[in-house]
Parts: structure tokens; sequence; C-alpha cells
């Protein structure tokens, strides 16, 4: 990759600036321990009433790749465990609601339906038991995504004022994505394709420990369809949340800030062409397939800018092909049902323009006032100040932080203490009968 002689100088702008706005190697670490206790204390708190959930954090608040500006939504998911997730016959289990993940020709990649089956039999359930089932035949009784959407909402709404819907996320807290899903801990062909297509290549990343890791992480099925499906209604999205979080958990801080400048490129001007249409997860794709095909020599600080534009050209390339492929599971286009033919030609040329003009248009970023950062670069600091605002910046993150795990630990300790309570008071109760 060529550079031009100022993008070393302009790189290393950009990663301070970066740093200033709250993107540095502490906060980043600190913003996952955050939430990898809250997610452990959610899972303990379920587990006490009774309820076998596994809840987990995902998204940019969990990995540490957000900055006060972008205002990123707290991404949370609940994986009900008490459902046994089929993908042959031979793995039913006798006493579990066994549902078997299905997919032909008619349903698109990441794309199944669940078929319900008996409790007590490995047989096809034929009766109605429940709202949330349809009929596809005579035989096949499926768990409707959209129904079970609507029964979370009606539960919620006796409680909460507002719910909101949004893709698979059914939410009654603000600024929070909820997801109920269901794990799929059998070997599925999509990952096992995806390993083998990494191993076979001989590159340096994603390591050979990730991918091992990979080979035992369950995925979820996500209560979403496919917008062009004609069971959209009834299907499950197939997400590998786990396996991309490990990805992203092996970036360097490069890596890290190449990524957070997709983003605050993305929503702070491409939002301006194409409104919202592209997503976080657009941007995290690109970094996947990026990292994967360069060597690990370029990812270094004062290469920021190159490497932020060597991501722009595939952008582009696959802006020309209409398809933006997901990085584990073949087959998905990830613009489908997010970026329209007319917006992608739309940000085709906007892009193109940019790369042209040699990236100015990274000084219009408002987000995090990194723009004005960057220009400020150009006069001479004191950097005793600098750091101060850092350090300033820093701190706030880390109270705020700090009062997000007391808004779920506090509750939580004290939903676990009654709980303990009751149960001492039953077991005494029952020693005295």
């Amino acid at each position: 990759m060529e550079m031009p002689e100022h993008f070393t100088a302009w790189s290393i702008r950009m990663s301070k600036a970066l740093d200033d706005s709250g993107t540095g190697q502490y906060t980043v670490m600190e913003r996952r321990r955050t939430f990898m206790c809250m997610e452990r204390i959610a899972t303990i708190q379920s587990q006490v009433l009774g309820e076998n959930f596994e809840c987990f954090h995902f998204g940019s608040q969990s990995e540490g790749t957000t900055t006060p500006g972008l205002q990123s939504d707290i991404d949370f998911l609940i994986s009900r465990n008490d459902r046994n997730i089929m993908t042959v016959w031979e793995d039913w289990e006798a006493g579990m609601m066994n549902l078997l993940m299905l997919h032909d020709d008619m349903n698109p990649p990441q794309q199944y339906l669940l078929q319900l089956l008996r409790q007590f039999t490995p047989e096809p359930q034929t009766r109605l038991l429940y709202d949330w089932l349809v009929r596809k035949n005579t035989v096949q009784l499926l768990l409707s995504s959209e129904r079970f959407k609507q029964g979370i909402e009606y539960e919620y709404k006796k409680e909460n004022e507002e719910v909101t819907k949004s893709g698979p996320s059914v939410s009654w807290i603000p600024n929070w994505d909820v997801v109920f899903a269901m794990p799929v801990r059998k070997p599925l062909p999509e990952i096992k394709h995806w390993i083998d297509r990494c191993r076979g290549r001989g590159r340096h990343w994603p390591p050979g420990q990730l991918l091992d890791a990979a080979q035992v992480a369950p995925c979820f099925l996500v209560p979403a369809g496919h917008p062009d499906s004609d069971y959209t209604r009834e299907e499950w999205r197939l997400s590998p949340n786990l396996i991309e979080r490990m990805l992203m958990f092996s970036f360097n801080m490069t890596h890290l800030k190449c990524y957070i400048v997709l983003k605050l490129i993305k929503k702070s001007v491409f939002a301006k062409i194409v409104e919202d249409s592209r997503t976080s997860f657009h941007c995290k794709t690109i970094m996947f397939y990026i990292i994967e095909r360069t060597h690990p020599s370029l990812w270094f600080e004062h290469n920021l800018m190159v490497l932020f534009r060597f991501c722009l050209h595939v952008l582009k390339k696959w802006l020309r092909m209409g398809r933006l492929p997901h990085y584990i599971i073949e087959g998905v286009n990830l613009f489908d049902g997010k970026l329209s033919k007319v917006k992608q030609r739309r940000l085709l040329v906007y892009i193109d323009s940019m790369i042209r003009n040699n990236l100015q248009d990274v000084f219009y970023i408002g987000l995090g006032n990194i723009g004005c950062r960057l220009q400020a670069c150009d006069i001479v600091r004191i950097g005793q100040d600098v750091e101060l605002g850092r350090a300033c910046l820093r701190n706030s993150i880390s109270l705020l932080l700090k009062n997000q795990f007391l808004d779920t630990f506090l509750p939580a300790i004290g939903t676990i203490t009654d709980e303990m309570k009751s149960s001492n008071k039953n077991f005494e109760k029952n020693c005295t009968i």
C-alpha cells in the first residue's frame, strides 16, 4: 500500500485525537471488565430466581469500541437454556422442549425454521399448544419468531409503560437492546466451513487458539427473519455472537482505533448521504476481512490512516459488487434489507471522491470533536494540559461505568438476598413440619 508522505504524521494525530476522546487502552479494558462483570451478575441473579437463563453483553459497550460521542446503546442477550435446539433427530432429549432446526432452498442462508417436537416421544408435535406456534403443514408446527417477540412484549407491557421493538430486540429499558435467544450447542456446518477456510489459508489471523475456542462456542438463534423471505415472520437468524466477540477481543489498539474511525465516519459523514443504513456490524465485518488479509507488521499507530483508506477501498469494491459478505456465515449479503441499490450507488460515489481527496473529510467528523481535535494538533499545545484533559475524560468515563455497574449490581444483590431469605424460611418451615 503506497502511503502519502503526510499520512504518517496524520495517523499519529488521529490516534492521539482518539485517545483524547476516550478510546485509550485503559478505558477500553475498563469497559470490557465492567460489562463482563455485569453479565455474570445478571446470570447469577436469573439462576437464583430459578430461571435457566445465561446473560451476555455484546456490541460496542462491552468491546470497548465506543466513545461518548457515538452514544452507543447497550446490547444485552438473554440465552434461554430451557430449550433443546436440535440439528438432527438424534439430538432429541426426553422431558425438554425440543426444537428441530429446519433449512431448505426456501430459506436464505443464516435463516432457520424451528419445528416443535413432542416432549416425551421423538415425534412431531401436531397440537397447537401455545400462542407462538404456527402450522406450516399438517405435520409441522413452527415456533414463530414474530409471535415469540409479541409474547415478550405482552409480558413486559404489564409492568412497563413503554416497550420498544427493533429487529430481534424487545426492550423495556431505555438505550438498551434486549434480545431473547436460544443457544445452539451442536456442531454447525456454517461454523466448521469458516474454521476450515481460516486454517486452510495459513494466515496470521484469526489465531489457531481462537479457532479452537470457536469450535466449541455456542451460537444463538435470535428472533429475526430475512426481509425477502416467504417465512420472514417465522424464521430465526443464526448469530455467532460469541465468536465475533472473541475476534474483537483479539484486536490490538490500532485495530480498535481503525474500527472506531470507521464508525465515526459512518455516523458523522456517511449518515448524511444514506441516513443510518450502514450499521456498526458492516464496519466490524470490513475490519475482520482487512485484518485477515494484511500482515501484522502494518498494524501500528503511524499507519492508521493508510489502513483506514484500505478499508474504504475494500468497501468501495463491495459496493460495486452490491454485496457485503458475512465474515463467518457463507452466502449472506449484509446489504440485504439495510442498504438499497440506490443508496449503494450514492455511497460509492462519495467514497470514491473521499479517497481521491486524500481523506480530507475526516476533518468533518463532529462526534467527539474529532475533527476539531485533529485541526487543533496543528497548534502548539502544552503537553501537561493535554494529559490533564485526557485524565479528566478518562475519570469521567470510569465514573459512568461504575454507576452502570452499580445500577445492575445493587438490584441484583437485593433480589438474591430476598430470595435466599425466602428459601431459608421455606426450609425452616419444612423442617418444622
